[in-house]
């Protein structure tokens, strides 16, 4: 039984699971996005995990674009993991409906809190972060079992009112959340484009972070396309963290996973020989 685990990943949350997931099924680690742009997706492998972050409750675009190219997908034991930083919310389902919608099936979909790495939200103290890789640890031993005996399993979701309000996260979140939408209603959307600032040295690595190639340096500076993935790489991989959006983001303190460097992200567009 072959397996093959692809990822999408922006800070390394998504990278950090697919590696863990890759390791305990044997499983090819492959980035989604040095396959994205092949017509198809073509693979032997008997076993498809997907991992991906949850953006808007929802999977990334990048993520629905793969599973239209992913070839013979209905005879693949199709399995997924989510990350995410808040809410999951029906993340899951919505992959699911795309899969099926392909002639696929999601035999499995999990989800696992890990530090959120968005802007407009609190600061995740080490204590919290390690909390999340312990329990993460305990998820993937449940996902093991599941996958090398292809037992299909549930669709992982969280209800709105029940999670965000019942369960208390709203006292967390709101506190973080007023100055962003404060920022939002007085200067709109726009004013969190991504720019650079004066602390800019022209390295150039925010160019070769993204995964989706949607930033070129012009004149020593970056300057952002309109196919911006919403991954963050470039904003908190950023070494002299003179990548902004907009005011909000001014000495907000960077996030990456520990366990990831910044080649880890840039090998992500590297083709995959198969």
């Amino acid at each position: 039984m072959s397996t093959e685990i692809y990822y999408f990943s922006g800070t390394g949350n998504s990278l950090s699971v697919a590696r863990d997931i890759a390791k305990i099924t044997n499983g090819k680690l492959i980035p989604v996005a040095s396959v994205i742009k092949q017509e198809n997706v073509n693979t032997n492998a008997d076993v498809i995990g997907i991992v991906f972050p949850i953006y808007d409750f929802k999977p990334p675009h990048i993520i629905l674009q793969f599973i239209k190219k992913l070839s013979e997908i209905d005879s693949k034991y199709l399995f997924a993991v989510g990350t995410y930083g808040v809410m999951p919310l029906n993340a899951m389902k919505i992959l699911d409906k795309e899969i099926e919608t392909c002639g696929g099936e999601l035999s499995l979909g999990f989800v696992a809190k890990m530090p959120h790495n968005c802007i407009g939200y609190r600061t995740i103290t080490i204590d919290e972060q390690n909390e999340m890789f312990k329990n993460w640890n305990k998820k993937l031993e449940v996902i093991s079992e599941y996958v090398h005996t292809r037992k299909e399993g549930i669709l992982e979701t969280r209800n709105i009112l029940f999670h965000f309000i019942f369960s208390g996260l709203i006292f967390k979140v709101l506190p973080s959340l007023l100055p962003l939408i404060c920022h939002i209603t007085m200067k709109g959307w726009k004013s969190l484009a991504f720019i650079s600032d004066e602390k800019c040295d022209g390295c150039g690595i925010c160019m070769r972070i993204c995964p989706v190639d949607n930033i070129e340096m012009i004149d020593n500076r970056p300057s952002w396309s309109n196919h911006c993935a919403t991954c963050f790489a470039c904003l908190q991989w950023c070494p002299k963290e003179s990548i902004q959006a907009g005011s909000i983001t001014v000495n907000m303190r960077r996030y990456h996973h520990p366990r990831v460097k910044v080649s880890d992200i840039m090998k992500q567009k590297e083709t995959v020989d198969y």
